[in-house]
């Protein structure tokens, strides 16, 4: 082997970054089939709930506390705007408008927070408790902290 290649297999092993763009493909993997029968993405779940459980937020709140360009997560959004999950209200502008679910997206989302439940159960029986809450733990103090080191 040569040095490259033991480098490559050294960032595999110990980064974080590559890790988390790996547990990321496979999370979504499982959520969409979690949420298929739904026709929901995860991303378009996380959405829901960051609306649902904010108090009308705007495009640049959410994309603020996601950690994502506003301007991506409008073209998100708009998807369930068309879909009639969520409407706008209030002013013009992303930072303007305030996001609220609509009835079809309250409906849509109490299905949705079932199959997401289950979902849970199964990665509990599977990981145990304090797996998952030490996984979602690290993966919050690496956000932060990148984010922090990226500033």
């Amino acid at each position: 082997m040569t040095e490259l290649a033991d480098l490559y297999r050294r960032v595999e092993a110990t980064c974080p970054a590559f890790q988390a763009r790996s547990t990321a493909r496979a999370l979504t993997r499982f959520y969409n089939n979690a949420f298929r029968t739904l026709s929901i993405t995860p991303e378009q779940f996380s959405l829901m709930v960051g609306i649902g459980g904010s108090d009308q937020p705007t495009v640049v709140e959410l994309a603020a506390r996601a950690g994502v360009d506003p301007t991506t997560l409008s073209r998100s959004i708009q998807t369930l705007v068309q879909r009639d999950l969520v409407a706008n209200i209030g002013s013009r502008g992303r930072a303007g408008k305030r996001l609220v679910l609509t009835e079809r997206g309250e409906r849509l989302m109490g299905e949705a927070m079932a199959a997401w439940e289950q979902a849970q159960v199964q990665l509990i029986n599977l990981l145990g408790i304090e797996a998952i809450r030490s996984s979602t733990n690290a993966m919050s103090l690496l956000a932060a902290a990148a984010q922090e080191l990226a500033l």
